[in-house]
């Protein structure tokens, strides 16, 4: 567990190094930008987690203010350089949500959360000025572009507007269109039946991975393959391993067992929204799934020592 920690503050500056190295010398931007990574999907992912573990140490006051300012900043340009909007809002989010867990609940709390969200927004729009223009910042934050972002033609399928799939119509679109009868809305088409692969391509991904896009998104590739029935478990698993830590952390008095159950927690609490974000919950999970078990691991290792004690 202590080497996790270590290999993982190595690789968050490695990867922060290629792609400052992305940016500035190769000239590269947008969703191309992925660090050590193959796209700014993956990058996001690790930049979140890397925030939930980060955050804990700092409140624990394992990690300084200035190391973990710097941590933040490099964040903040992360998203920037790779138009990752989704973390102007979750990193705040899951840094605060880290120190709800961590520390004892107060009026402080409260006071933050009120704080935040008169400050965060405008103090987010000032940063953003660095590298955008004005009407790329107000996009950015305005609920109304938001909506018709993530509801519009997505950027990869352009030329299919009326059946292209987008964060918040994926699920509905993939019912209509593709689940066309009864038993495949219920069950799907099976394991590896949406698949992208150029080598073992599928009639699915022959007909529709062009013109709707539906492979980028987790929910419309769990319901081809797996249909509502397939889906509406992976949902109760995510609540299952949800409730599992939440044992853990209200039944527990030890400080290391809580802060471990509050990173699994937390961790896949934002699994849901990575879930609308992108397909990394269903293409590429290996980075969370080995958090999840660092964390039971943590829970189980430091149970075993207090019963030794």
């Amino acid at each position: 567990i202590s080497k996790y920690r270590n290999i993982l503050l190595k690789f968050f500056w490695i990867n922060a190094f290629l792609v400052f190295l992305q940016y500035f010398v190769l000239g590269m931007n947008g969703d191309i930008i992925g660090g050590s990574f193959t796209n700014n999907g993956e990058l996001f992912v690790f930049n979140l987690f890397c925030t939930f573990i980060l955050s804990k140490e700092y409140f624990e006051k394992r990690l300084k203010l200035k190391y973990f300012l710097s941590i933040i900043i490099v964040e903040i340009f992360t998203a920037m350089a790779a138009e990752i909007k989704i973390m102007y809002f979750t990193i705040p989010l899951a840094i605060y949500a880290v120190y709800v867990f961590i520390k004892k609940f107060s009026i402080t709390h409260v006071i933050t959360l009120i704080i935040a969200y008169f400050c965060l927004i405008p103090a987010m729009k000032t940063i953003l000025l660095l590298m955008y223009n004005e009407q790329y910042v107000n996009k950015v934050f305005n609920i109304e572009a938001i909506e018709k972002e993530t509801k519009g033609s997505y950027n990869l399928s352009e030329n299919a507007a009326n059946i292209s799939f987008n964060r918040s119509t994926c699920v509905e679109k993939a019912t209509l269109i593709i689940l066309k009868d009864e038993i495949h809305k219920l069950g799907g088409y099976g394991i590896g039946s949406a698949n992208t692969s150029n080598k073992f391509k599928t009639w699915i991904s022959q007909q529709y991975s062009s013109t709707t896009s539906y492979n980028w998104f987790t929910s419309s590739w769990l319901l081809i393959e797996y249909g509502w029935i397939g889906y509406s478990i992976w949902i109760l698993i995510l609540i299952s391993l949800i409730g599992r830590y939440a044992h853990f952390y209200v039944k527990a008095s030890d400080r290391i067992v809580k802060s471990w159950s509050a990173l699994g927690f937390i961790s896949a609490l934002f699994t849901f929204i990575i879930a609308w974000y992108n397909n990394m919950p269903y293409y590429n999970a290996y980075f969370i799934y080995f958090f999840w078990a660092i964390c039971f691991i943590a829970i189980r290792e430091r149970l075993k020592q207090l019963r030794l004690k």
